[in-house]
Protein backbone atom coordinates (compact mmCIF):
# COMPACT_ATOMS: atom_id res chain seq x y z
CA UNK A 1 0.00 0.00 0.00
CA UNK A 2 2.78 2.71 0.40
CA UNK A 3 3.89 1.92 -2.90
CA UNK A 4 0.48 3.48 -4.19
CA UNK A 5 0.46 6.04 -1.90
CA UNK A 6 0.48 9.46 -4.26
CA UNK A 7 -0.10 7.92 -7.07
CA UNK A 8 -3.40 7.96 -8.99
CA UNK A 9 -5.49 4.74 -10.45
CA UNK A 10 -8.63 3.79 -11.49
CA UNK A 11 -10.86 2.03 -9.10
CA UNK A 12 -14.33 1.60 -7.79
CA UNK A 13 -16.28 3.24 -5.46
CA UNK A 14 -19.27 2.49 -3.22
CA UNK A 15 -20.97 5.61 -1.54
CA UNK A 16 -23.55 5.48 1.08
CA UNK A 17 -25.46 6.88 3.30
CA UNK A 18 -28.15 6.48 5.80
CA UNK A 19 -31.33 7.73 4.91
CA UNK A 20 -32.58 10.62 7.27
CA UNK A 21 -29.54 10.40 9.63
CA UNK A 22 -29.39 14.13 11.11
CA UNK A 23 -33.24 13.77 11.93
CA UNK A 24 -32.36 11.31 14.87
CA UNK A 25 -31.57 11.94 18.00
CA UNK A 26 -27.98 11.46 19.17
CA UNK A 27 -28.19 8.38 21.30
CA UNK A 28 -30.13 7.04 17.84
CA UNK A 29 -27.03 8.34 15.89
CA UNK A 30 -24.61 6.40 18.06
CA UNK A 31 -26.73 3.36 18.01
CA UNK A 32 -26.88 3.25 14.62
CA UNK A 33 -23.56 3.44 13.24
CA UNK A 34 -22.25 1.40 15.38
CA UNK A 35 -25.14 -0.78 13.10
CA UNK A 36 -24.22 0.49 10.02
CA UNK A 37 -20.77 0.03 10.71
CA UNK A 38 -21.07 -4.06 11.79
CA UNK A 39 -22.88 -4.63 8.66
CA UNK A 40 -20.10 -3.12 6.58
CA UNK A 41 -17.42 -5.23 8.14
CA UNK A 42 -19.72 -8.12 7.59
CA UNK A 43 -20.17 -7.35 3.88
CA UNK A 44 -15.96 -6.51 2.95
CA UNK A 45 -14.87 -9.70 5.04
CA UNK A 46 -14.05 -11.45 1.57
CA UNK A 47 -12.10 -8.68 0.37
CA UNK A 48 -8.67 -8.44 1.03
CA UNK A 49 -7.30 -5.59 3.33
CA UNK A 50 -4.89 -4.08 0.92
CA UNK A 51 -7.39 -4.06 -1.70
CA UNK A 52 -9.99 -1.75 -0.34
CA UNK A 53 -9.77 1.65 1.54
CA UNK A 54 -12.27 2.68 4.24
CA UNK A 55 -13.59 6.52 4.37
CA UNK A 56 -15.87 7.36 7.08
CA UNK A 57 -18.39 10.32 6.13
CA UNK A 58 -20.45 10.87 9.51
CA UNK A 59 -24.12 9.62 7.95
CA UNK A 60 -22.10 7.17 6.38
CA UNK A 61 -19.28 5.69 4.32
CA UNK A 62 -17.24 5.79 0.95
CA UNK A 63 -15.57 2.05 0.15
CA UNK A 64 -12.75 2.11 -2.64
CA UNK A 65 -12.24 -1.17 -4.12
CA UNK A 66 -8.63 -0.82 -5.78
CA UNK A 67 -9.23 -4.65 -7.13
CA UNK A 68 -12.36 -6.42 -8.64
CA UNK A 69 -15.30 -4.23 -9.90
CA UNK A 70 -17.32 -7.21 -9.03
CA UNK A 71 -16.25 -6.91 -5.27
CA UNK A 72 -18.26 -3.13 -4.97
CA UNK A 73 -21.22 -4.73 -7.16
CA UNK A 74 -21.38 -7.66 -4.82
CA UNK A 75 -20.36 -5.55 -1.34
CA UNK A 76 -23.51 -3.03 -2.16
CA UNK A 77 -25.65 -5.89 -3.05
CA UNK A 78 -24.75 -7.80 0.51
CA UNK A 79 -25.34 -4.28 2.22
CA UNK A 80 -28.85 -3.81 0.43
CA UNK A 81 -30.12 -6.66 1.39
CA UNK A 82 -28.46 -7.00 5.19
CA UNK A 83 -30.20 -3.75 5.65
CA UNK A 84 -33.31 -4.86 4.41
CA UNK A 85 -33.45 -7.64 6.72
CA UNK A 86 -32.60 -5.26 9.74
CA UNK A 87 -35.66 -5.77 12.62
CA UNK A 88 -34.23 -4.38 15.43
CA UNK A 89 -33.34 -0.81 14.42
CA UNK A 90 -34.80 -0.56 10.91
CA UNK A 91 -33.22 1.84 8.58
CA UNK A 92 -32.67 3.24 4.48
CA UNK A 93 -29.48 3.47 2.87
CA UNK A 94 -28.46 4.77 -0.52
CA UNK A 95 -26.05 3.42 -2.44
CA UNK A 96 -23.82 4.73 -5.61
CA UNK A 97 -21.19 3.15 -7.70
CA UNK A 98 -18.48 4.28 -9.93
CA UNK A 99 -15.85 3.39 -11.91
CA UNK A 100 -12.54 6.49 -12.09
CA UNK A 101 -9.47 7.85 -11.37
CA UNK A 102 -8.70 8.77 -8.09
CA UNK A 103 -5.58 9.82 -5.77
CA UNK A 104 -3.88 7.56 -3.18
CA UNK A 105 -2.65 10.13 -0.87
CA UNK A 106 -2.18 9.71 3.20
CA UNK A 107 -4.37 11.53 5.22
CA UNK A 108 -3.14 13.73 8.61
CA UNK A 109 -2.87 10.86 10.86
CA UNK A 110 -0.45 8.72 8.06
CA UNK A 111 -2.86 6.89 7.04
CA UNK A 112 -4.33 6.04 3.32
CA UNK A 113 -6.77 8.42 1.70
CA UNK A 114 -8.43 8.95 -1.45
CA UNK A 115 -9.49 11.55 -3.23
CA UNK A 116 -10.45 12.90 -6.62
CA UNK A 117 -13.16 12.66 -9.34
CA UNK A 118 -13.73 9.09 -8.84
CA UNK A 119 -14.98 9.21 -5.63
CA UNK A 120 -17.24 12.31 -6.26
CA UNK A 121 -18.59 11.01 -9.43
CA UNK A 122 -19.93 8.29 -6.51
CA UNK A 123 -21.32 10.88 -4.15
CA UNK A 124 -23.11 12.54 -6.92
CA UNK A 125 -24.99 8.83 -8.28
CA UNK A 126 -25.87 8.32 -5.17
CA UNK A 127 -27.70 11.57 -4.41
CA UNK A 128 -30.27 10.25 -7.25
CA UNK A 129 -31.16 6.90 -5.47
CA UNK A 130 -34.02 6.42 -3.77
CA UNK A 131 -33.85 4.49 -0.44
CA UNK A 132 -32.86 1.12 -0.21
CA UNK A 133 -31.62 1.27 -4.29
CA UNK A 134 -28.65 1.05 -6.07
CA UNK A 135 -27.17 2.74 -8.66
CA UNK A 136 -24.34 2.81 -11.10
CA UNK A 137 -22.88 4.98 -13.40
CA UNK A 138 -21.64 4.24 -16.93
CA UNK A 139 -18.40 3.56 -17.08
CA UNK A 140 -19.00 1.16 -14.09
CA UNK A 141 -21.72 -0.64 -16.02
CA UNK A 142 -19.81 -0.45 -18.98
CA UNK A 143 -17.54 -2.80 -17.48
CA UNK A 144 -19.56 -4.77 -15.32
CA UNK A 145 -21.57 -5.66 -17.64
CA UNK A 146 -18.72 -7.34 -19.99
CA UNK A 147 -17.58 -9.35 -16.75
CA UNK A 148 -20.88 -12.23 -17.41
CA UNK A 149 -23.91 -11.89 -19.34
CA UNK A 150 -25.80 -12.62 -15.96
CA UNK A 151 -24.37 -9.16 -14.86
CA UNK A 152 -25.75 -6.97 -17.59
CA UNK A 153 -29.14 -8.63 -16.85
CA UNK A 154 -29.04 -7.03 -12.89
CA UNK A 155 -29.04 -3.49 -14.59
CA UNK A 156 -31.78 -1.22 -16.22
CA UNK A 157 -31.06 2.00 -17.47
CA UNK A 158 -32.86 5.14 -15.96
CA UNK A 159 -31.99 7.63 -17.90
CA UNK A 160 -29.37 11.08 -17.72
CA UNK A 161 -29.11 13.54 -14.55
CA UNK A 162 -27.95 16.22 -13.91
CA UNK A 163 -26.13 17.17 -10.36
CA UNK A 164 -26.26 20.40 -8.94
CA UNK A 165 -23.12 21.40 -10.40
CA UNK A 166 -24.89 21.07 -14.11
CA UNK A 167 -22.88 17.53 -14.89
CA UNK A 168 -24.75 15.05 -16.39
CA UNK A 169 -24.65 11.25 -15.39
CA UNK A 170 -26.17 8.20 -16.89
CA UNK A 171 -27.06 5.87 -14.37
CA UNK A 172 -28.28 2.46 -14.78
CA UNK A 173 -30.01 0.77 -11.58
CA UNK A 174 -29.78 -2.70 -9.83
CA UNK A 175 -33.27 -4.44 -10.51
CA UNK A 176 -34.73 -4.11 -7.00
CA UNK A 177 -35.76 -8.25 -7.21
CA UNK A 178 -32.50 -8.80 -8.19
CA UNK A 179 -30.81 -10.74 -5.00
CA UNK A 180 -27.61 -11.44 -3.65
CA UNK A 181 -27.37 -14.94 -5.00
CA UNK A 182 -28.23 -14.20 -8.20
CA UNK A 183 -25.03 -11.89 -8.00
CA UNK A 184 -23.16 -14.56 -6.29
CA UNK A 185 -24.21 -17.22 -9.32
CA UNK A 186 -22.81 -14.64 -11.74
CA UNK A 187 -19.78 -14.25 -10.21
CA UNK A 188 -16.49 -16.17 -10.68
CA UNK A 189 -14.65 -15.23 -8.07
CA UNK A 190 -16.87 -15.80 -5.14
CA UNK A 191 -18.63 -18.85 -6.44
CA UNK A 192 -18.39 -20.94 -3.15
CA UNK A 193 -16.52 -23.87 -4.31
CA UNK A 194 -16.23 -25.85 -1.01
CA UNK A 195 -19.92 -26.81 -0.97
CA UNK A 196 -20.79 -29.19 -3.85
CA UNK A 197 -23.55 -29.39 -5.59
CA UNK A 198 -26.28 -32.15 -4.56
CA UNK A 199 -25.90 -34.99 -7.12
CA UNK A 200 -29.35 -35.49 -9.00
CA UNK A 201 -31.21 -38.20 -6.97
CA UNK A 202 -32.65 -41.35 -9.28
CA UNK A 203 -36.64 -40.82 -9.15
CA UNK A 204 -36.76 -43.72 -6.86
CA UNK A 205 -34.72 -42.31 -4.39
CA UNK A 206 -36.42 -38.78 -4.80
CA UNK A 207 -39.03 -38.53 -1.74
CA UNK A 208 -40.86 -36.09 -3.09
CA UNK A 209 -41.54 -37.40 -6.54
CA UNK A 210 -42.38 -40.90 -4.57
CA UNK A 211 -45.17 -38.97 -2.68
CA UNK A 212 -46.21 -36.14 -5.12
CA UNK A 213 -46.03 -39.09 -8.37
CA UNK A 214 -45.59 -42.63 -8.09
CA UNK A 215 -47.78 -43.49 -5.00
CA UNK A 216 -50.66 -41.48 -6.65
CA UNK A 217 -50.35 -43.56 -9.75
CA UNK A 218 -49.75 -46.57 -7.77
CA UNK A 219 -52.84 -46.01 -5.58
CA UNK A 220 -54.93 -45.72 -8.83
CA UNK A 221 -53.76 -48.36 -10.34
CA UNK A 222 -54.32 -50.66 -7.83
CA UNK A 223 -57.69 -49.57 -7.30
CA UNK A 224 -58.31 -50.09 -11.14
CA UNK A 225 -57.43 -53.43 -11.17
CA UNK A 226 -59.24 -54.44 -7.75
CA UNK A 227 -62.37 -53.35 -9.62
CA UNK A 228 -61.72 -54.96 -13.06
CA UNK A 229 -61.31 -58.32 -10.83
CA UNK A 230 -64.36 -57.92 -9.09
CA UNK A 231 -66.27 -57.24 -12.62
CA UNK A 232 -64.76 -59.97 -14.48
CA UNK A 233 -65.20 -62.29 -11.19
CA UNK A 234 -68.63 -62.65 -11.26
CA UNK A 235 -70.11 -66.11 -13.10
CA UNK A 236 -71.78 -65.96 -15.87
CA UNK A 237 -75.67 -66.28 -15.77
CA UNK A 238 -76.59 -70.01 -16.86
CA UNK A 239 -80.05 -70.92 -18.61
CA UNK A 240 -82.63 -72.62 -16.89
CA UNK A 241 -84.78 -75.37 -18.25
CA UNK A 242 -87.66 -75.84 -16.21
CA UNK A 243 -89.24 -79.23 -16.53
CA UNK A 244 -93.15 -78.43 -17.88
CA UNK A 245 -95.91 -78.72 -15.36
CA UNK A 246 -98.09 -81.32 -17.40
CA UNK A 247 -95.53 -84.35 -17.68
CA UNK A 248 -95.74 -85.42 -14.41
CA UNK A 249 -93.94 -88.51 -12.84
CA UNK A 250 -93.96 -89.99 -16.96
CA UNK A 251 -91.87 -87.51 -19.05
CA UNK A 252 -88.51 -88.94 -17.30
CA UNK A 253 -88.75 -92.36 -18.04
CA UNK A 254 -89.97 -91.35 -21.75
CA UNK A 255 -87.01 -89.34 -21.80
CA UNK A 256 -84.53 -91.61 -20.26
CA UNK A 257 -85.61 -94.12 -22.90
CA UNK A 258 -84.31 -92.40 -25.82
CA UNK A 259 -80.47 -93.48 -26.84
CA UNK A 260 -78.32 -90.99 -25.26
CA UNK A 261 -77.01 -90.00 -28.70
CA UNK A 262 -80.35 -89.10 -30.13
CA UNK A 263 -82.18 -85.30 -30.09
CA UNK A 264 -84.76 -85.10 -27.32
CA UNK A 265 -87.71 -85.15 -29.51
CA UNK A 266 -91.59 -83.22 -27.79
CA UNK A 267 -94.89 -84.60 -28.21
CA UNK A 268 -97.34 -82.15 -29.64
CA UNK A 269 -99.00 -82.64 -26.77
CA UNK A 270 -96.37 -81.39 -24.57
CA UNK A 271 -95.89 -77.72 -23.59
CA UNK A 272 -92.97 -75.79 -24.93
CA UNK A 273 -90.41 -75.76 -22.04
CA UNK A 274 -90.03 -72.16 -20.47
CA UNK A 275 -86.98 -70.93 -20.11
CA UNK A 276 -85.46 -68.39 -17.77
CA UNK A 277 -83.99 -65.23 -18.61
CA UNK A 278 -80.16 -64.49 -17.22
CA UNK A 279 -80.57 -61.87 -14.52
CA UNK A 280 -79.11 -58.36 -16.53
CA UNK A 281 -76.05 -56.80 -14.68
CA UNK A 282 -76.91 -53.95 -12.20
CA UNK A 283 -74.99 -51.10 -13.87
CA UNK A 284 -76.71 -48.43 -11.78
CA UNK A 285 -75.97 -49.53 -7.86
CA UNK A 286 -71.51 -49.74 -9.21
CA UNK A 287 -71.73 -45.70 -10.85
CA UNK A 288 -72.50 -44.33 -7.34
CA UNK A 289 -69.49 -46.80 -5.88
CA UNK A 290 -66.64 -45.83 -8.68
CA UNK A 291 -68.23 -41.97 -8.38
CA UNK A 292 -67.02 -42.31 -4.52
CA UNK A 293 -64.13 -43.89 -4.99
CA UNK A 294 -63.31 -41.44 -7.81
CA UNK A 295 -63.43 -39.05 -5.82
CA UNK A 296 -61.70 -40.36 -2.75
CA UNK A 297 -58.77 -41.11 -5.13
CA UNK A 298 -58.81 -37.33 -6.15
CA UNK A 299 -58.74 -36.17 -2.82
CA UNK A 300 -55.95 -38.43 -1.69
CA UNK A 301 -53.76 -37.43 -4.85
CA UNK A 302 -54.39 -33.78 -4.31
CA UNK A 303 -50.98 -32.18 -3.23
CA UNK A 304 -50.92 -30.45 -0.31
CA UNK A 305 -49.13 -26.79 -0.48
CA UNK A 306 -45.49 -26.47 1.04
CA UNK A 307 -44.29 -24.11 3.24
CA UNK A 308 -40.89 -21.97 2.70
CA UNK A 309 -37.91 -21.25 4.65
CA UNK A 310 -36.33 -18.13 4.36
CA UNK A 311 -32.69 -17.60 5.98
CA UNK A 312 -31.24 -14.56 7.03
CA UNK A 313 -27.84 -15.56 8.55
CA UNK A 314 -25.07 -13.42 9.23
CA UNK A 315 -22.56 -13.38 8.36
CA UNK A 316 -23.33 -17.08 7.17
CA UNK A 317 -23.67 -20.49 8.74
CA UNK A 318 -24.27 -24.08 7.41
CA UNK A 319 -28.03 -24.88 7.33
CA UNK A 320 -29.45 -28.52 8.41
CA UNK A 321 -33.40 -28.61 8.74
CA UNK A 322 -34.00 -32.29 10.57
CA UNK A 323 -30.51 -33.49 10.78
CA UNK A 324 -30.16 -32.82 7.08
CA UNK A 325 -27.90 -30.71 5.38
CA UNK A 326 -29.74 -28.07 2.93
CA UNK A 327 -26.59 -25.84 1.85
CA UNK A 328 -24.73 -23.09 3.22
CA UNK A 329 -26.49 -19.53 3.93
CA UNK A 330 -25.62 -17.04 2.19
CA UNK A 331 -25.85 -17.68 -0.70
CA UNK A 332 -28.93 -20.07 0.50
CA UNK A 333 -31.73 -17.86 0.78
CA UNK A 334 -34.83 -20.19 1.21
CA UNK A 335 -36.02 -23.45 0.92
CA UNK A 336 -39.39 -25.32 0.56
CA UNK A 337 -40.28 -27.82 2.81
CA UNK A 338 -43.62 -29.98 3.75
CA UNK A 339 -46.00 -28.77 6.48
CA UNK A 340 -45.18 -29.48 10.43
CA UNK A 341 -42.53 -29.92 13.00
CA UNK A 342 -39.18 -29.10 11.66
CA UNK A 343 -35.84 -29.01 13.82
CA UNK A 344 -33.88 -26.27 12.10
CA UNK A 345 -29.95 -25.72 12.83
CA UNK A 346 -27.21 -23.55 12.11
CA UNK A 347 -24.08 -24.01 12.34
CA UNK A 348 -21.09 -21.82 12.06
CA UNK A 349 -17.30 -23.41 12.58
CA UNK A 350 -16.34 -21.13 14.84
CA UNK A 351 -18.84 -20.06 16.89
CA UNK A 352 -21.62 -22.00 18.82
CA UNK A 353 -24.65 -23.41 16.52
CA UNK A 354 -28.00 -21.91 16.60
CA UNK A 355 -31.07 -24.05 16.99
CA UNK A 356 -34.84 -23.35 16.26
CA UNK A 357 -37.97 -25.52 16.39
CA UNK A 358 -40.62 -24.29 14.05
CA UNK A 359 -44.11 -25.29 13.34
CA UNK A 360 -45.10 -24.80 9.49
CA UNK A 361 -48.29 -24.39 7.75
CA UNK A 362 -49.43 -25.07 4.30
CA UNK A 363 -48.01 -22.05 1.92
CA UNK A 364 -46.60 -20.42 5.55
CA UNK A 365 -43.91 -18.36 5.53
CA UNK A 366 -40.82 -18.66 8.25
CA UNK A 367 -38.41 -16.41 7.95
CA UNK A 368 -34.87 -17.92 10.29
CA UNK A 369 -32.85 -14.86 11.31
CA UNK A 370 -29.86 -15.29 13.59
CA UNK A 371 -26.28 -13.49 13.23
CA UNK A 372 -23.57 -15.48 14.50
Amino acid sequence: MQQAVNRTTICSVVFLDIVEYSKRSVAEQIKLKNQFNALISVAIRNVHLTDRIILDTGDGAAISFLGDPEDALLTAMKLRDAVIGEKDMPFYVRIGINLGPVRLVQDINKQPNIIGDGINVAQRVMNFAQPNQILVSRSFYDVISCVTDEYAKLFEYEGSRTDKHVREHEIYAVKSEARQDDAMKASFKHADSSVAPEPERAWWNDRNILVRRVFPATTILAILVALIVKMTGQEAPREITAPPPSAGKTEPARIAAQPASAPLALSQESAPVPVAKAPEPVKKASKPVHEARKKENAEKTQPVENSTLVFRIMPWGEVYVDGSKRGVSPPLKSIRIKPGHHEIEVRNTTLPSHSQTVETKPGEQVIINHTF
